[in-house]
């Protein structure tokens, strides 16, 4: 199996096990019990610096930084969640800030480039080399630890030499 099949299917199961325990979470348990179970508290001032699709490609390219590609719709619940949960994490935050060029594209208006991207879903999340190819991508909502543990395994290069499961041990 090509090592791009291997990381979708690892990313994907990972994706699930993370929406299973968050079901399974006692929905009596205070919100900051919840909060507490992430790799980092959640920032109400920072943000992530977004990038226009040109640009941003550009700038990997001149940064020699890996791109975090966001295909989002405002209408979308589970892009609502990931922008007030997991994109407000400060773990994530300052990862993403040191390590990567992270593009935002609104489906609904720039329609051409999700059929570029094969976007079937929302949200999904493509992660790129600094020349612009294709790494992998992922459908649908990830939380915070999950996406923290995928931007080290993605930003270290990991895909080359295992699959995510064996980097996941070594975290």
């Amino acid at each position: 199996m090509k090592k791009e099949n291997i990381l979708v299917a690892v990313i994907i199961c990972i994706a699930v096990a993370g929406v299973m325990m968050y079901i399974n979470l006692n929905p009596k348990q205070p919100v900051a019990v919840i909060q507490d179970k992430m790799p980092g508290p959640i920032s109400a001032t920072s943000d992530i610096d977004w990038q226009e699709y040109v640009q941003g490609m550009e700038l990997a390219k001149t940064e020699n930084k890996p791109i975090f590609l966001y295909f989002y719709a405002d209408w979308c619940t589970y892009c609502t969640k990931l922008k007030k949960t997991t994109f407000r994490n400060e773990a994530v935050l300052a990862y993403l800030k040191d390590n990567f060029i992270s593009i935002l594209v609104d489906t609904d208006k720039k329609q051409e480039l999700a059929t570029q991207w094969s976007v079937r879903g929302l949200p999904t999340l493509w992660f790129l080399k600094p020349d612009n190819s294709k790494i992998n991508s992922i459908p649908g909502f990830v939380d915070a630890k999950q996406l923290l543990h995928i931007l080290k395994y993605i930003h270290t290069e990991s895909y080359d030499k295992m699959n995510f499961q064996e980097f996941a041990k070594t975290l």
